[in-house]
């Protein structure tokens, strides 16, 4: 069963983007949204596994979603939220973290990391085609090591 995802950014090539890399890696993305606004509803109503926010994204008269972050994970504390930023400052990670957070990255994303990230939050995306071709090239680098 693929991981669901709400992909949540002001801009649409950054979401078209992270839809992109993540259903190549084994999600299902079930719905996305430009604001924070649109993002909260959708959150209730398709209950993903993984919501992607918009570091810039404004929320209850904050600018920035540090408040929606704190509601998603009150409201469904076993959803991984992912931050993403075109730039951000370590105290800023934290922050987001700390108010439960999985990860925060920078665009543009590094796809492996992005990888690694989620299928350790959630296991079942190791058993589809993108782990299995990781796999096969650390299987190949590791044998021109031992050569």
């Amino acid at each position: 069963m693929a991981v669901r995802v709400l992909v949540t950014d002001g801009s649409s090539a950054i979401r078209d983007a992270i839809r992109r890399y993540l259903e190549c890696i084994g999600c299902d993305i079930v719905a996305e949204a430009e604001n924070a606004v649109q993002a909260l509803p959708l959150f209730r109503t398709v209950r993903p596994e993984i919501v992607t926010l918009g570091i810039e994204l404004h929320y209850d008269g904050e600018s920035n979603p540090l408040g929606l972050v704190r509601l998603i994970k009150r409201e469904a504390p076993e959803t991984s939220v992912l931050m993403i930023a075109r730039e951000l400052a370590r105290h800023d990670a934290q922050m987001f973290e700390r108010a439960g957070a999985l990860e925060c990255f920078i665009v543009p994303l590094e796809f492996a990391s992005l990888w690694r990230t989620l299928s350790m939050a959630h296991p079942q995306l190791m058993a589809g085609a993108f782990a299995n071709m990781m796999s096969a090239t650390a299987a190949l680098k590791a044998s021109r090591v031992s050569r």
